[in-house]
This record gives structure tokens, C-alpha cells and sequence, in this order.
């Protein structure tokens, strides 16, 4: 199995910064950040058709979230979610991009930025996100840990698009520190992330997202949400 270059530094970088920028927040119960909530609940999202991998590989992850909000919500009928729909048409406001902008490339190997309603900072009204190109390029295509590792960095985007935090547990999605393992791990969402998103679909935008008293934060494979009918 082929390896990736020059990512393994990237990430840890990055959790300096968290640590100095992330608010504290006391809590006996898990809880996560919040960057804001989108504006609307039908998230129309541009995928790069090429390297065609790669589109799909993200493409998969945007069918994670989606069923991972509905399998964790399916007794409640009347229950709002995300949906993200993928379009190339000009209407989509979550934009990715398989590229990044030299004031990030140096620091980071995915980015998410965005664009608040005026007067707002916390209605996201469109994202930008940019992952590397040293993981998503078509010389990766046959790169089975590119495409897990890939795999892992567009879930997490995604996430930061859906207006999630950091989560410092080694777990989590929500995760931003990379170690060589968890690139050969199935990724987890857990019960917080699920709950943070219902939280945000409903309309509130509080920092910090905390999971009620009693309900233990555990943690699901991405891949239970990709296969055709989830089970409970």
C-alpha cells in the first residue's frame, strides 16, 4: 500500500491554533462548538467532476451525513435535517474546490470558509471548502490509503460546512488532528455531531452544543450510513 507525502505535519498545526482560539466550555456532559448554522436546510453543493475519485469519494460523504441524520432521527417523523443535494448547475452555495490557497496550504490540508447574512455571525448563507490537492489529484486514484484518508478529510469538511466545531477526543469526525492511524480506521460520527446538527436544523445557533443529561456520546462507523438500509 502506497503512502501520502508531505500531510502528516499539517494537522497538528492546525490543533495549536484551536487551542488557543477554541472558547472554553465547562461541561459535565460532551459538547461541541458551533461556527454558526446554514440559512437553509436543502444545502446545494458543487463537487469537482475530476479527478472523478475524488468527486465520488466526497460525493459518498455527503450520502453519509445525510442518512446519519436520518437514521439517528428515524422515529421522529416530523423531525427538520440537513440535506445536502449535489448540483453543477450555478445554484449550489457549498462550493468544493480541489485546491488550496497558499495563505492555508501551509497550515492546513482541508479549509472551510463563510459567507454570514449581513449583520450575522451565525447564518451562514454560502461555504467555500478547499482540500488538498495532494491527496485529491488523479495520481491518488489507485491509492488506497489516498482515498481513506481523502474519505476522512471530506467528512470532516463537511461537517465544518454544516457549521461544526472541534472535538480534541481522538474519536470523533470532528477530530481535526491527523495521526498515520486514523487514516486506516473507519471513521465515526457520534451521537453529539447528530444531535449538534438537529440542534442547528431547528434554528438555534448557540457556541456550544451539549448533549442532554443522561445521553451517552458513542460513536457509529460512517459506514453503517452507506450501506442500503441502516439498521438500528
Amino acid at each position: 500500500m502506497s503512502s501520502i507525502k508531505a500531510t502528516t505535519y499539517i494537522l497538528p498545526l492546525i490543533l495549536l491554533t484551536l487551542m488557543t482560539l477554541t472558547p472554553v466550555h465547562a461541561s459535565t456532559e460532551p459538547s461541541i462548538p458551533i461556527n454558526g448554522r446554514y440559512s437553509i436546510l436543502t444545502i446545494k453543493i458543487y463537487i469537482p467532476a475530476f479527478p472523478k475519485w475524488a468527486h465520488d469519494v466526497v460525493l459518498n460523504a455527503t450520502i453519509a451525513w445525510n442518512r446519519a441524520q436520518l437514521w439517528n432521527l428515524q422515529n421522529n417523523p416530523t423531525a427538520t435535517l440537513y440535506n445536502f443535494v449535489e448540483t453543477d448547475d450555478g445554484t449550489a452555495t457549498s462550493l468544493v474546490s480541489f485546491s488550496m490557497p497558499a495563505a492555508y496550504a501551509s497550515i492546513a490540508v482541508g479549509w472551510t470558509t463563510y459567507k454570514f447574512a449581513p449583520g450575522s455571525r451565525t447564518s451562514i448563507i454560502s461555504t467555500q471548502t478547499y482540500l488538498t490537492p495532494t491527496v485529491f489529484n488523479e495520481a491518488q486514484a489507485s491509492n488506497a490509503t489516498a482515498r481513506q484518508y481523502a474519505f476522512w478529510l471530506a467528512l470532516h469538511e463537511l461537517g465544518r460546512i454544516l457549521g461544526l466545531g472541534s472535538i480534541l477526543d481522538g474519536k470523533d469526525i470532528m477530530e481535526p488532528r491527523y495521526t498515520p492511524a486514523r487514516v486506516t480506521q473507519i471513521p465515526n460520527l457520534s451521537t453529539l455531531d447528530l444531535y449538534a446538527l438537529h440542534v442547528l436544523a431547528q434554528g438555534s445557533a448557540p457556541n456550544f452544543v451539549t448533549l442532554p443529561d443522561g445521553v451517552q456520546d458513542q460513536f457509529t462507523p460512517v459506514t453503517v450510513f452507506l450501506q442500503s438500509s441502516p439498521s438500528t
